[in-house]
């Protein structure tokens, strides 16, 4: 992910400019440090950050660094665009909202990409949102190819489905008060796994939310959104390629990960966030959005484990 965000920048960005590389395969970092203009190769995260010559940073490291790297660059007041999760918990979560918090400006972005991809966007156009009405229902549908390895229940909510998550928040204006979560194991002998989980929540205005997510469909990467409303209703593309007809028939390719189904989202995302780090208008989900996901996460986990409802307070 991290190549991917340093190509993105190099290539289609024109006011940045990729300073440096941080992995610790220095044998990767520079290779996409070469790919990147030459950039400055690290095998330090923290002596990348505080380096004068970078003014911005991009977290892609696993997920347990998260939160540690982006209270660095906090420290070093550096704007970071950071991927989600912004934790690994909303309470490690809280600590970089309170850091924030305590420097008096906004520094901090979280990368829900989905929020910079014109098919979930055009869901809030004014004209959609006129035909529809009031939103009553998100559905959203997230389906993943096997990765080859069974996932937890834990991980498929903190790492796939927070995406969702942060969707139905982010579409219905709403904040979530209740979680009811099911799954179906990966095996019969293993009930941690999860190879399809079914969330169910309810919002603090009264609104519903549906996320169905299969981490094992065997055929491809798909995500689609339904938004029902008062007088209508609202469907993204599922997929980004051509319907191809002929021979007396039909077909369509479907994706096989989530880079090549928001190729478009995520160059937008870095676009976005470099040109508010320029104007000094930070925009996009925010350290608050990646601590509501995770609230909304660890209650999803405990629904999960217990079979029942969990409600959730609100957030604050």
């Amino acid at each position: 992910m991290g190549g991917r965000h340093a190509r993105n920048l190099a290539r289609h960005v024109a006011h940045a400019e990729v300073e440096a590389v941080m992995d610790v395969d220095l044998e990767r970092a520079a290779q996409v440090a070469a790919e990147c203009g030459q950039a400055q190769v690290f095998n330090d995260a923290e002596a990348l950050i505080y380096n004068p010559n970078v003014d911005a940073v991009i977290i892609a490291s696993p997920d347990p660094t998260h939160a540690r790297l982006t209270l660095a660059c906090l420290a070093a007041g550096k704007p970071v665009l950071c991927e989600k999760p912004l934790a690994t918990s909303a309470a490690e979560a809280l600590e970089v909202v309170r850091a924030e918090e305590a420097l008096g400006r906004r520094l901090v972005q979280v990368g829900f990409m989905r929020e910079y991809d014109p098919a979930h966007r055009a869901l809030l156009d004014p004209t959609v949102q006129e035909q529809i009405g009031r939103p009553l229902l998100f559905h959203g549908l997230h389906t993943n190819l096997s990765i080859g390895v069974d996932r937890t229940v834990e991980d498929v909510i903190v790492n796939s489905a927070i995406h969702d998550i942060h969707s139905a928040r982010w579409l219905l204006n709403d904040e979530v008060s209740e979680v009811f979560v099911q799954y179906i194991p990966a095996s019969v002998d293993a009930p941690e796994t999860c190879r399809l989980l079914l969330v169910h929540m309810r919002m603090s205005r009264g609104g519903l939310a549906v996320i169905e997510c299969n981490v094992d469909a065997g055929y491809g990467y798909e995500v689609s959104v339904t938004l029902t409303g008062e007088r209508g209703t609202a469907t993204t593309q599922s997929l980004s390629s051509p319907v191809v007809r002929g021979a007396h028939g039909a077909s369509q390719a479907v994706e096989a990960d989530w880079l090549a189904r928001f190729d478009e989202a995520y160059i937008r995302e870095v676009q976005a966030w470099t040109q508010s780090v320029l104007d000094g208008k930070p925009a996009g989900p925010s350290a608050w959005d990646g601590y509501a996901a995770l609230v909304i996460a660890d209650a999803c986990i405990q629904s999960a484990r217990r079979r029942e409802r969990v409600k959730i307070d609100k957030v604050t």
